[in-house]
């Protein structure tokens, strides 16, 4: 069952959708990286995708 959002008016011009905090925060917790963008993909199903930092790797990781 698809959860409801509502949209909301932002400034004269936009529109937002909400993201509880409680989503973020789960996404922060999986990835161990806070989430600063996502992207927005619509193509009939608007999907929204929290884009992660991609980690350095150290010299050890690399010489494996």
């Amino acid at each position: 069952m698809p959860i409801i959002r509502k949209v909301i008016p932002i400034g004269k011009t936009s529109k937002a959708v909400i993201i509880p905090k409680s989503w973020l925060q789960f996404f922060e917790q999986e990835s161990g990286q806070p989430i600063e963008n996502v992207a927005i993909e619509v193509n009939r199903i608007l999907k929204i995708t929290p884009i992660l930092q991609r980690r350095k790797e150290t010299p050890e990781a690399s010489e494996k």
